[in-house]
């Protein structure tokens, strides 16, 4: 018997009905209590006990309404979560606060089965995980709400933790959501801002590009502040978490700061922590903390980051302090100039640097990463699209301002937007890079220097409409960009 019964706020009323099921031998299974209403559950009864409980429920004082129902609410909420659940692409599970699994979806069990004894999922939350410092990793992701890289007994996942919490306010659990870190090390250069373990996994075929692998390969070593110097798509992202995939602090937490991206209120929250919530600095004391982007730091958060790492080399602490790592489009020190970046920050962080060319000084690395992109994108979609041979040619006679991510976007549009197996020449919009064979062909020098300039400046001008956005991602002054965007008339693109 399910009942639904509406009452007043009225002080002892559910012992009363409680009180009523035993007088019946009413065995209770589930009781739930809001506000005005009493749900209750108990074993089958015959009918005309129902029927006679439910009209003495009516003559105790201060109920209202009795009635039957399907199902109580608070199962019909755990029923919608686990149907929920089971349909979610990820794998879930569910523990309580002492660290037991009390709910698993489909894919969580296809992901561990496999690996236990028993072949069942594992009931104690550390069964799954193989990394020592796993209990440190799990804190961290409930506490930053950021994704971590952990090792679990189905290989190395990323995982995130999601605290859950009853009406008080009160811990009753966590959901666990696993993600496989091999697909998105595999979609890492689709994915932005995701992370990828290894130099291996990097595609190219220059002799440039192999300078730079083989010089991350030293500095991977080197326990001093790296910074990686690029323009935007070049995989700087890539190479520094493939350089601390390569340290000592490999098993230890790499954290991703995009200071393009948030705004100095969210940064310092993130970093230094807020309402008694412990920040990344404080989570991550041990493994890497890169900075992307560091040139759009807020100074006010340059000062106080600065002032942080000062007071910890100046305390007595025999704990291995985190590894700093930053990308920035040109040299720390031109930053400064700019009046980007403090001076005292860039002398902190210009110890080591790791140049990465653009794709256009190596032209070599067009094809192979157009031949990864297009397989990456065909087995994501279940399709054996190829390109055309003018096709082919089309992309590698581009020049590619926003390189490898330019590429991988151009790519992946073409393949979405093409109605046949093959990709044409036509089907490839690459979005305002600039053909050396068209439009540089028969010019001198100095005009191809300036056809160049105006394109690129064009093609940067409708991603960063103000002039000053403009000046600070190139890594120019102000004046110098609105000199070049009157020389060449620029203008911006009406939708």
């Amino acid at each position: 018997m399910k009942l639904a019964i509406t009452t007043e706020n009225k002080l002892g009323i559910t012992d009363d009905v409680l009180s009523l099921l035993r007088s019946h031998q009413a065995d209770l299974v589930k009781v739930e209590v809001e506000d005005g209403k009493i749900y209750l559950h108990t074993q089958e009864l015959e009918k005309s006990v129902q029927g006679t409980i439910a009209s003495l429920l009516m003559k105790i004082p201060g109920i209202k309404w009795v009635n039957q129902i399907e199902v109580l609410p608070g199962v019909e909420t755990q029923n919608m979560l686990a149907s929920l659940m089971q349909v979610m692409p990820d794998p879930v599970i569910g523990v309580n606060t002492k660290g037991q699994i009390a709910y698993a979806n489909r894919k969580a069990g296809t992901l561990f089965k496999p690996h236990t004894e028993d072949h069942k999922v594992p009931s104690q939350m550390k069964q799954i995980f193989v990394s020592t410092s796993w209990q440190q990793k799990v804190d961290a992701a409930a506490n930053s709400h950021l994704p971590v890289t952990i090792k679990t007994i189905a290989g190395t996942m990323l995982l995130e933790v999601q605290g859950i919490r009853n009406q008080a306010g009160q811990m009753n659990g966590a959901m666990l959501l696993f993600r496989d870190y091999d697909k998105i090390r595999a979609s890492s250069y689709v994915m932005q801002g995701e992370e990828i373990d290894g130099l291996e996994s990097l595609v190219y075929q220059s002799e440039a590009f192999k300078a730079i692998v083989q010089k991350a390969k030293t500095l991977a070593h080197v326990e001093a502040p790296l910074n990686i110097v690029g323009e935007t798509g070049t995989g700087k992202i890539l190479l520094a978490h493939a350089c601390h995939s390569l340290s000592q602090r490999s098993n230890e937490l790499f954290t991703l700061i995009d200071c393009q991206a948030m705004k100095g209120d969210e940064m310092e929250a993130l970093l230094f922590g807020v309402n008694n919530r412990p920040g990344v600095l404080q989570l991550n004391q041990s493994g890497t903390l890169f900075f992307s982007h560091i040139e759009f730091m807020a100074q006010h958060i340059q000062h106080k980051l600065l002032r942080h790492f000062e007071h910890n080399s100046k305390a007595q602490n025999d704990d291995p302090s985190v590894r700093i790592m930053a990308s920035s489009a040109q040299k720390l020190n031109q930053h400064q100039q700019n009046g980007q970046l403090i001076p005292e920050l860039v002398m902190m962080l210009d110890v080591l640097r790791l140049d990465v060319s653009p794709l256009r000084e190596r032209p070599e690395d067009i094809e192979p990463l157009m031949q990864h992109f297009l397989h990456l994108f065909n087995q994501q979609l279940g399709q054996n699209t190829v390109f055309s041979l003018d096709a082919t040619v089309k992309v590698k006679r581009y020049y590619w301002p926003g390189n490898a991510s330019q590429l991988r976007h151009a790519i992946y549009k073409a393949i979405m937007t093409t109605k046949d197996s093959t990709i044409q020449a036509s089907d490839l919009d690459l979005e305002g890079a600039i053909s050396l064979e068209a439009d540089l062909d028969g010019l001198t020098l100095n005009e191809a220097v300036n056809e160049f300039e105006r394109h690129f400046l064009q093609h940067w001008y409708q991603k960063y409409p103000s002039t000053r956005k403009l000046a600070r991602q190139l890594g120019v002054s102000h004046t110098t960009i609105a000199q070049k965007i009157n020389k060449y008339n620029l203008k911006q693109q009406q939708n």
